[in-house]
């Protein structure tokens, strides 16, 4: 006689706060790398600036560890993005492609980021040191494209998760209108290739500040998982 395999009761209680976890583990390890740009002995040069190279040389520590604070709250990331997905897909039901836009969309702005600190991982090698500055303004300017253009698919995310939000009740509407409010600044943000100076430059307050929307939603999404939870 067979004894039927049942899962443990404390799986379903488990998962969302595994998925929740992840999400502020991700919210944190993003904010520590921010918080990097204050150990940096000044404001980045201009990428055709001959002091940009001893700039790299000088804040080589601040910028590797904001690199991997970055990357690491990127994989937390995709992580979280798999039971955002989950809780989805139980609003919208089978086929479920408004989900897969969702959780598709977040991990390309997930890579494009990752692309992205790769970059400035480039920055702080060695051999940055003996770079002339037109080059190493260039690899500069690729990082910050690169972390511009994540917007983009990022928008694309919040976007249908507003939408099985505000229609579907996936999450709750309020909860969906900070998403509809995450994907419009995430919008924006693309566009911040355009200026060469002012607050919607790469650099500029404005672009700064608008990096910060996810967390609005990344927070409260994973307190309401929390509550949910079996």
């Amino acid at each position: 006689m067979t004894r039927s395999r049942t899962s443990s009761p404390s799986a379903p209680v488990l998962w969302p706060v595994a998925g929740a976890a992840a999400g502020l583990l991700s919210v944190l390890l993003g904010l520590a790398g921010g918080l990097m740009e204050t150990a940096l002995s000044g404001p980045w040069p201009a990428a055709a600036d001959p002091a940009l190279g001893p700039f790299l040389v000088d804040n080589r520590g601040p910028l590797l560890a904001q690199s991997l604070f970055f990357v690491l709250g990127q994989a937390a990331l995709v992580c979280f993005l798999g039971w955002v997905r989950a809780r989805l897909l139980r609003a919208e039901g089978p086929p479920g492609t408004v989900s897969a836009v969702a959780f598709g969309a977040g991990l390309t702005a997930v890579g494009l980021n990752i692309a992205g600190q790769g970059v400035q991982l480039v920055l702080t090698m060695p051999s940055a040191a003996w770079t002339d500055p037109p080059t190493a303004g260039a690899v500069t300017d690729l990082c910050v494209v690169l972390l511009a253009l994540a917007n983009l698919p990022l928008a694309v995310s919040f976007a249908a998760v507003a939408v099985l939000s505000l229609a579907r009740g996936a999450y709750p509407r309020w909860l969906g209108g900070i998403a509809a409010g995450a994907a419009a600044a995430a919008l924006l943000s693309v566009f911040s290739l355009v200026p060469t100076a002012g607050p919607l430059s790469p650099l500029g307050e404005l672009t700064t500040a608008l990096r910060l929307a996810p967390v609005l939603w990344y927070l409260p999404a994973a307190v309401v998982m929390l509550r949910d939870r079996p």
